[in-house]
């Protein structure tokens, strides 16, 4: 009787499933909400956040910028020369997502790429300091091997720089097109290329498993990659909801980890959201196109100095955000201070603005346009991205020039793509822009260059290009921040845009989520070497 009752004990036993006997595994899973959709995975044309976020996790660059330190990413070693002007770049044993090695001339295929003019990519500005990549992209030489990119072999690359520029290595760990491309992926999927799993490859620590464009973005480890072993997560899901309530809603019910971005009504509800500040300013680009209304730069004027940027900030910005009069990001650190602290400019409005000074302009622009008052203006209109704080801002400027100037500005909301476009082809006579500043003092003002593909403003000024053209090639530091400053002093004078403040980001995010940061820069979320704690 003892044996036949110890035998079906046994039995019992050996029937349990062993997992009631494993401590419980937590799933490596991620879920986010994102408000925007990725615009792009396409390395030569991408220019936006959420696009910059998520090809993060799916790409891997030379150097990458990890929890604000420059880290090795496929160049497992680099040497640069004694005058600084020469850097080589020796690639690790690396591979795509599909096995295929890593060589030196994806980066350099991915790089002259960019820069070809045929491309029309708005990013050929990252590569300034690189020898002769302004003419090439600008069309004053054809022969790309002219250009200081070169794959001396498999596992070598070697980038000649015009002059020591000293933010060279940081811009490239932070910059979001420098990552390698496949040719054979951009020669066999042509324009759909890099638009959905089937026609994009990268080699980082996560493939692109699913792109339900404006609803999901699903990623999975990357078994191929060259680190694997210190990713934790499994797999990352973006779920892209426009709507703030949709997304703090799902939070609270314990649907999603983390909410990218949240407004200021909800880190009252919210108090232990996290926030992070500085790497994006945002500006008001004034379309000056010859025969548009914003052309004319007292209005311009009128228009900048009847913004109160700190009741703005007050009533609508996530904390964190700084008005700002400059159109250079005040968390820029040069020798232990900030730039804009060591050079000195303004636009002259205050933070609060200046109605009265306002008015001055707005009279003068009257006159100049021949108009007896404020109604008799021709129609302006605002292209609004459709995004809750977007729509804030512009409803609050709208408000204020009505009512401080009695100047009517329509409001066309857009989804984002569009609006997007409309920027591009120029369909608007004011946009609010977004861009991230970057390590170098320059880096917004390059894009308001004669030519330049990121010139929103279409504002043309000879001695304002001439001295952004001189200070990139000039190697003396302290020199060419006063040739910098020269040329703020005069973009701030035309006012082709008018600089509103540095953004900050505020956040929501589970505590069992460790490992999660968010860097200085745009899209800059790093979960890769993020996990979810038991």
């Amino acid at each position: 009787m003892k044996k036949w009752i110890v035998s079906i004990i046994l039995i019992a036993l050996i029937t349990i499933p062993v997992s009631c006997f494993a401590a419980s595994v937590t799933p490596q899973v991620f879920t986010f909400a994102g408000h925007n959709d990725v615009m792009t995975l396409d390395v030569s044309q991408m220019n936006d956040e959420m696009s910059a976020l998520i090809m993060y996790a799916l790409n891997e660059s030379l150097i990458r910028n990890s929890y604000n330190e420059i880290i090795p990413g496929l160049a497992e070693s680099y040497d640069v020369s004694e005058d600084g002007t020469v850097y080589t770049f020796h690639l690790r044993d690396a591979k795509w997502s599909d096995g295929v090695p890593v060589t030196a001339k994806d980066f350099e295929y991915s790089f002259l790429r960019t820069m070809n003019p045929e491309t029309g990519s708005s990013q050929v500005s990252e590569f300034d300091s690189i020898l002769n990549a302004q003419a090439y992209y600008n069309g004053e030489i054809t022969d790309a091997s002219l250009v200081g990119v070169k794959a001396v072999d498999e596992k070598t690359l070697v980038l000649t720089l015009t002059y020591n520029d000293p933010f060279f290595m940081t811009e490239m760990a932070e910059g979001i097109n420098f990552y390698p491309i496949r040719a054979d992926y951009v020669e066999k999927y042509g324009m759909s290329y890099a638009s959905s799993p089937e026609t994009f490859i990268g080699c980082g620590p996560f493939v692109l498993k699913e792109w339900v464009q404006g609803a999901r973005i699903t990623l999975e480890k990357n078994s191929e990659y060259w680190n694997t072993d210190k990713v934790k997560l499994e797999r990352v899901v973006e779920l892209i909801i426009p709507d703030e309530n949709t997304r703090v809603g799902m939070y609270d019910l314990g649907e999603i980890d983390a909410i990218y971005s949240i407004s200021k009504v909800q880190t009252i509800m919210h108090p232990e959201y996290g926030s992070r500040s500085g790497g994006t300013l945002q500006y008001l680009a004034f379309n000056c196109s010859e025969g548009l209304v914003m052309e004319n730069m007292n209005l311009r004027k009128a228009l900048s100095f009847a913004i109160d940027r700190e009741a703005i900030v007050a009533a609508i910005t996530s904390p964190g955000t700084i008005p700002v009069d400059r159109m250079i990001d005040p968390s820029i650190i040069i020798d232990g201070k900030s730039v804009t602290e060591a050079y000195s400019n303004s636009t002259g409005v205050p933070p609060s603005g200046d109605i009265e000074k306002a008015k001055e302009f707005l009279n003068k622009a009257l006159s100049e346009l021949g108009l007896s008052k404020p109604s008799d203006l021709p129609s302006i209109n605002y292209v609004c991205m459709d995004s809750p704080v977007h729509k804030q801002y512009a409803e609050a400027l709208q408000a204020g020039w009505k009512d401080g100037l009695g100047v009517d500005v329509g409001i066309s909301i857009l989804p984002v793509p569009q609006a997007i476009g409309a920027l591009l082809s120029g369909q608007f006579d004011i946009f609010l822009v977004g861009q991230a500043s970057g390590v170098d003092p320059a880096t917004i003002m390059n894009n308001f260059t004669i030519g330049n593909g990121n010139n929103y403003a279409r504002w043309d000024s000879k001695e304002y290009s001439n001295l952004i053209a001189a200070q990139s090639e000039n190697p003396n530091l302290a020199e060419r921040l006063l040739q910098i400053q020269q040329a703020e002093a005069i973009i701030l004078d035309e006012a082709p845009v008018a600089p509103l403040w540095t953004p900050g980001t505020a956040y929501l995010c589970r505590e069992f989520v460790k490992g999660l940061h968010y860097g200085r820069q745009t899209g800059s979320i790093e979960f890769i070497f993020a996990y979810i704690e038991n």
